[in-house]
C-alpha cells in the first residue's frame, strides 16, 4: 500500500481521536460542574438547617409581676427535650386557667420572638390566659441540630399541646400564634390536632420547597436555576428532609371549620403576602376563617405597626373561640 493511500486513514484517526478527547474533557468539565453545583447545593441546605443559635439573645423576659415558670417536655419526633416558659394567668401561679395561646417563633428565632412575646404575654395574661412560649427544635434552649422549616417543627408544637394537656385543665382550650416559619408550623399542627382551638398565623408560607425555590435567590445570591432545584433535591435525598412535603397551604385544605386568622403585611419582602392569600383560597370552605392584610406593614411586624388594630381583632379572635367561660 503507498503512503499516499495511507494519508487518509491517517487524517481520519487523528480526527477521531481529537474527537474523542474533546469529548472526553466536554464529559469531566461537565461532571466537575454538575459536582460543584450539587456541593455548592448541599452547602446552602447544610447551612439553612444547621444555622447557628443567637447567642446574643438574652432570655430574661424582663416581665414585671408576672411569674412565670420554666417547662420542658419532649417533642413527638426525635425525642428532642423542648425548653420554654409558661406563663400562669392573671399572675396566679396557685391557680390555673382552662385557656392557653401558645407561641410558635420563626427561623433563627426563639421563645421571645424578638420581643413580641412580652407584648403577648402583657395583654393576655391579665385578661385570664396562659401563655407558653418556647423554642423550637435546634433553637434557643431546646435539644435538636436541624432546622426543617416545619418538617419536623410541627412535632415539637404538638408536643407542646401534649404537654399542657397533662397540666390540669391548662389544655382544655387551646389557641396558637404563629409567627413566619412558626405560622407555617402552626398551621402543620392544627391540621392535625383537634385539641388546637384557634389558630393565628401571622405572615407564613404557603410551601417550603416553594418558599425557597422564589427565595434562594434573595436569600444565597445565587440563580434561582440550577440552585433552587439542587437544593431541594438535595435537602430530599442527602439530609432527609422533603420540603416540597411541607405544605401550610394543603394543610389548611383539611381545616374545614377550625377558626384561623391569617396576618400578613402587604410590605413584607421576605414572604409575600401571595402566600397568604393562596392559604386563605384554601380556607374557603372554612367558615371561620379570617383574613388581615395590613397595608405596607414588613415581615411579622403588624404587632409593632398596627398594635392597637392588632390586639383588637387577636382579642375578639381568642375570645370568642376559646375565651369563653
Amino acid at each position: 500500500m503507498s503512503e499516499t493511500s495511507l494519508q487518509p486513514n491517517l487524517t481520519l484517526n487523528v480526527r477521531s481521536k481529537k474527537r474523542r478527547n474533546i469529548i472526553l474533557i466536554l464529559g469531566i468539565v461537565l461532571l466537575l460542574v454538575v459536582g460543584l453545583v450539587f456541593f455548592i447545593s448541599y452547602k446552602v441546605m447544610d447551612t439553612l438547617m444547621h444555622h447557628p443559635r443567637d447567642t446574643n439573645v438574652s432570655y430574661d423576659l424582663n416581665i414585671d409581676k408576672t411569674p412565670y415558670e420554666e417547662v420542658e417536655f419532649k417533642s413527638l419526633k426525635n425525642d428532642n427535650t423542648i425548653r420554654g416558659s409558661f406563663f400562669h394567668a392573671n399572675g396566679l401561679s396557685n391557680k390555673a386557667s382552662d385557656k392557653t395561646i401558645i407561641v410558635v417563633h420563626g427561623y433563627t428565632s426563639n421563645r421571645l420572638v424578638k420581643g413580641r412575646t412580652n407584648k403577648l404575654v402583657e395583654h393576655f395574661v391579665p385578661k385570664g390566659y396562659n401563655v407558653l412560649a418556647f423554642d423550637l427544635s435546634s433553637q434557643g434552649k431546646s435539644d435538636g441540630n436541624m432546622i426543617t422549616l416545619g418538617f419536623n417543627e410541627k412535632y415539637d408544637l404538638l408536643g407542646a399541646v401534649s404537654y399542657l394537656k397533662s397540666r390540669d385543665h391548662a389544655g382544655d382550650n387551646i389557641g396558637v400564634i404563629g409567627f413566619s416559619m412558626g405560622a407555617a408550623t402552626t398551621l402543620l399542627a392544627a391540621s392535625e390536632s383537634d385539641d388546637i382551638k384557634a389558630v393565628v398565623a401571622d405572615s407564613p408560607f404557603r410551601n417550603a420547597g416553594l418558599f425557597l425555590r422564589e427565595g434562594l435567590p434573595f436569600f444565597s445570591g445565587l440563580p434561582s436555576f440550577p440552585f433552587s432545584y439542587t437544593s431541594i433535591w438535595v435537602g430530599k435525598w442527602v439530609l432527609k428532609v422533603d420540603l416540597d412535603s411541607v405544605s401550610p397551604m394543603d394543610a389548611a385544605k383539611k381545616m374545614k371549620d377550625k377558626p384561623v386568622m391569617l396576618i400578613h403585611g402587604t410590605g413584607d419582602q421576605q414572604i409575600s403576602y401571595k402566600n397568604t392569600e393562596a392559604i386563605f383560597e384554601s380556607l374557603k370552605d372554612d367558615p371561620y376563617a379570617e383574613a388581615w392584610y395590613p397595608h405596607n406593614t414588613e415581615h411579622i411586624d403588624a404587632i409593632n405597626h398596627y398594635p392597637t388594630e392588632y390586639f383588637q381583632r387577636v382579642d375578639r379572635f381568642m375570645d370568642k373561640y376559646i375565651g369563653k367561660e
